[in-house]
């Protein structure tokens, strides 16, 4: 560990220290007793350098460093390689924790930042700055070999003979998509996936998207409905009244205006809806 990450250590547990001093309720240090000492002792182990909120689980249990996932009954562990729905590390040393008197079965959970991770030689040995995602090993990270969504890097190398022993390492959380074969603009399957597949800071986009298309394409069938049916209308009236020439001509101008309005209104419906 550096000496630059051993005092931003220091000065996270310092701050978790003083948070549950000032407002114990929300802000916990672990205990005030394991602040101090982690503050001040010479071990710098696998306390985790990161913020941990609670989090209500269905887990029973779950080891430090398991990766948990987003589901309708709460959070779980994650079984599902390269999964999107991820939404934290369990982290039940974080230096500071947020804590939530409404969560029954809360749990430490570090979503970001830099935490200790069980991970397992199943798709190979890890080197330092590798990508790891999830896997079939309940909460457990492998090393990411194909495209799909990524939880971060190995800060640490791993190397095992069993896959099916685990280790913890620490990484760095950064959960995105991430492309194998880096192509311009990438392969179809890559393209449907990021468009399909939600994460969890939301739902999936392809449903903005989709709804923002039909809003422009609706927009631009209506004004020119609108324009061809005013047009016609124009022409006849003309063709009958010729006197009445200026009148119709400022009408047709009239109907052209609101076509632009139309296709604006729509055109701007699209770009919040994108904004989402």
């Amino acid at each position: 560990m550096t000496d630059k990450v051993k005092l931003m250590k220091k000065l996270v547990l310092a701050a978790g220290l003083l948070g549950w001093l000032i407002w114990p309720g929300l802000v916990a240090a672990q205990t005030p007793t394991t602040a101090v000492r982690d503050l001040f002792s010479k071990n710098d182990g696998e306390a985790t350098l990161g913020v941990a909120k609670i989090m209500e689980t269905k887990a029973q249990n779950p080891p430090d460093g398991s990766i948990l996932s987003s589901s309708e009954q709460g959070a779980v562990l994650s079984i599902t390689p390269y999964d999107s729905q991820v939404v934290g590390i369990v982290a039940r040393d974080a230096a500071i924790i947020l804590t939530n008197n409404t969560a029954q079965n809360g749990i430490p959970v570090i979503s970001n930042g830099t935490v200790y991770v069980l991970v397992s030689s199943l798709l190979g040995n890890l080197k330092k700055g590798d990508m790891i995602t999830t896997s079939t090993i309940p909460g457990v990270a492998v090393k990411a070999v194909d495209s799909g969504y990524i939880i971060g890097y190995a800060l640490e190398d791993y190397t095992s003979s069993d896959p099916k022993q685990t280790g913890k390492i620490a990484a760095d959380l950064n959960l995105h998509y991430f492309n194998a074969k880096p192509t311009i603009p990438g392969s179809l399957t890559d393209i449907l996936k990021i468009a399909l597949f939600p994460t969890k800071e939301g739902p999936s986009p392809f449903l903005k998207y989709l709804i923002a298309a039909l809003v422009v394409i609706g927009s631009f069938i209506l004004g020119f409905m609108t324009f061809g049916r005013a047009a016609s209308k124009g022409v006849e009236a003309l063709g009958r009244n010729p006197a009445a020439k200026s009148i119709i001509q400022l009408g047709i101008i009239f109907n052209v205006v609101i076509v632009v309005a139309i296709v604006a209104a729509g055109l701007t419906v699209a770009f919040l809806i994108l904004r989402l």
